[in-house]
């Protein structure tokens, strides 16, 4: 069989390329959600600390600044869980992104496939009306 060339194979690249790119981006998102998942988590055991420091100390002074300090850290957390949302909903768009850049790409292999296929079973055909004209050729001249 002749060397098969797809008569989109630029297309076929290109699209593979961008489902790639998408991984990429699903991989940077997913690692960004973790990054900012975990500084919540930090935020959260640091809040625990405060609560359980201001339940054994007794002197004014230090109660009003972990108090304080206490009411900053309340807001960094919600301001974090913001984050993580804003993160988690980033991940969920690269993981769309990628779904359709996989099907994009699936699609141009599929119409890889049956353009290889139509050219094998028409060179199957070819061949074999050689092949029944060699037959019919032989077969005339055995009679002579």
């Amino acid at each position: 069989m002749s060397k098969f060339k797809f008569s989109m194979e630029k297309v076929l690249d290109w699209r593979s390329d961008t489902e790639e790119t998408k991984k990429k981006n699903l991989g940077d998102a997913e690692r960004e959600k973790v990054q900012q998942d975990s500084l919540l988590k930090d935020m959260i055991q640091e809040n625990i600390k405060i609560k359980n420091e201001s339940l054994t100390t007794t002197r004014i002074d230090i109660l009003r600044r972990q108090n304080m300090y206490k009411v900053m850290l309340d807001e960094r957390i919600i301001q974090q869980k913001n984050q993580v949302e804003i993160a988690i909903k980033s991940v969920e768009t690269a993981r769309l992104e990628l779904m359709e850049a996989h099907k994009e790409k699936k699609v141009m292999e599929k119409l890889k496939e049956k353009e290889f296929n139509l050219l094998a079973s028409q060179e199957k055909s070819e061949e074999q009306k050689q092949l029944d004209e060699m037959a019919t050729l032989s077969y005339g001249r055995s009679y002579y």
